[in-house]
């Protein structure tokens, strides 16, 4: 069967075209003895996908690498069994760019690749390139140091690889290097804010907000952007400003103060996290809760945090309340939204109780809010045991994998404890983290039981999640996929070995 598979290659142009659900033969084919999750079938698929990648022909070594990234989706041993392969398949411009999306992903497991990609990676730096500019995205990604100086003599014209190294396809939790010529292009680029393009602006404050006071020579055209880009700039002041020299501090906080008492919220957030003055950030609030509309969300995030010191805003953040029966998503997270901010300037749960329990109410009739559920769930875990009147809510959303990890964790804390169940509450977290819902989420509900919670068949369950090759998190956003399996399978391992020390 191996032989006859590689005979028909490229088997892409076989398929029939009324087959909607399975294109791309090799790769379900590579799916099917991956989901088999035995270590013979795993190794057929692989090699598989090896001789695919080794072929004379471009056409089947472009099969070989789509079946080389669903392979690496949902194998964790796979990325690091088949990155040479991928090299060697690297034959030229075509094939690079056609591999570049995968490599990114692969983040710094794909360094051995990264000779491939630097040559188109630096490509025509002064113009507009598509492939040099996916290159160099994937190189961001692979060897980031290495990128850092190609981006920076590039970096007005490579809007791919900027979003890598500070945008949405970023790395989450982590900074890209500091690099002096970088540096020096991010200033460049923020002294003509006119002249920035899209997102651009963005990820440039979220590149100096990463380096903080190694950033202070930015300081100037960052207090100059405030005027034209005040969202972007005044979050990077806050960040590089922090751990300057005093009186470049200084010359920070006047920049902020002059737009916060314009009524500019990003600056008097970022004055208040820097000197912690409260009183134009309590005015640009109270403004904006009044106001309504699509930062009010945002404004009631930062009222919470404020605790007793935002109490005057108490008002606001009533009179901002949904005053209908509406049951959208953006309505549903206002107001939960609001009740936890409502929660710490007030001190009172009574209030914030009232307030999810017309969440849940009206949850319970729109098909999409199961994660508007989840987001009330969390928020009512806050409350703690005074909010144990939603113990019925909570215990409904256990029955829904996409809320049981937060309604699990919320029950720890919030319901009678010789009340509950469990054993129960550990199998449906485990439940969801298995249907992949909210596996990290499943992770925080575990924790919150305590590994008295678990039978030896949940530890048996928990080890396979921890340990097996098949990736748990196989949803969501592709860019972030292997990212944040990593990053659970690194948790499940360790409360793994606490709860199985625990047990002996």
């Amino acid at each position: 069967m191996h032989a006859t598979m590689l005979s028909l290659l490229p088997a892409d142009p076989l398929r029939s075209d009324l087959d909607l659900e399975r294109g791309e033969p090799l790769t379900a084919v590579v799916e099917a003895l991956l989901g088999r999750g035995r270590s013979t079938e795993r190794e057929k698929a692989f090699a598989l996908v090896e001789a695919a990648l080794h072929d004379g022909r471009a056409e089947v070594r472009a099969e070989g690498v789509w079946a080389a990234d669903r392979a690496c989706m949902l194998s964790r041993s796979a990325p690091g069994r088949l990155v040479r392969n991928l090299r060697a398949a690297a034959v030229d411009e075509e094939s690079v760019v056609g591999m570049s999306s995968l490599l990114g992903r692969l983040g710094s497991v794909a360094a051995p690749a990264a000779d491939v990609l630097a040559p188109l990676a630096g490509r025509n730096p002064d113009q507009d390139d598509d492939h040099a500019d996916r290159a160099l995205a994937a190189l961001v990604l692979v060897a980031p140091a290495q990128a850092a100086p190609l981006l920076a003599a590039a970096i007005a014209r490579r809007p791919r690889a900027l979003d890598a190294a500070a945008g949405f396809r970023s790395p989450k939790g982590s900074a890209f290097p500091y690099d002096g010529e970088l540096l020096d292009a991010v200033r460049d680029r923020l002294a003509g804010p006119e002249d920035l393009r899209g997102n651009e602006p963005q990820y440039l404050a979220n590149l100096l907000a990463g380096w903080g006071a190694q950033a202070v020579p930015t300081l100037p055209v960052l207090c100059a952007a405030l005027q034209r880009l005040p969202d972007q700039a005044a979050r990077a002041i806050a960040s590089v400003a922090a751990g300057c020299a005093p009186e470049d501090r200084a010359r920070a906080v006047d920049s902020l103060r002059a737009r916060a008492e314009q009524g500019v919220l990003p600056a008097a957030k970022a004055l208040y996290d820097l000197v912690g003055e409260t009183e134009p950030l309590l005015h640009c609030l109270e403004q904006e809760l009044r106001r309504g509309g699509g930062r009010l969300r945002e404004a009631a995030r930062t009222a919470g945090p404020l605790g007793p010191r935002g109490a005057t805003l108490a008002p606001a953040l009533r009179e901002a309340l949904s005053r209908s029966d509406d049951d959208t998503t953006p309505a549903l997270d206002d107001d939960t939204q609001l009740a936890q901010a409502l929660w710490h300037v007030t001190g009172e749960a009574d209030e914030a109780v009232a307030v999810l329990e017309s969440v849940f109410a009206r949850a319970e009739r729109s098909p999409w809010s199961r994660w508007s559920v989840a987001r009330a769930v969390r928020t009512t875990a806050l409350l703690g045991p005074a909010a144990r009147s939603l113990g019925a809510r909570l215990e409904a959303a256990v029955g829904d994998p996409a809320s049981a990890p937060a309604a699990v964790a919320a029950l720890a804390v919030v319901a009678d404890p010789d009340a509950l169940d469990r054993t129960a509450l550990a199998a449906a977290a485990l439940w969801s983290a298995e249907a992949d819902a909210d596996p990290a989420g499943a992770i925080d509900a575990l924790e919150a039981l305590g590994p008295d919670a678990l039978t030896g068949e949940h530890l048996r369950r928990l080890t396979v999640l921890a340990d097996g090759d098949a990736r748990v998190v196989r949803s969501g956003i592709e860019s972030h996929i292997i990212d944040h399996d990593i990053e659970f399978r690194r948790r499940a391992q360790e409360l793994l070995a606490i709860f199985t020390a625990a047990a002996s």
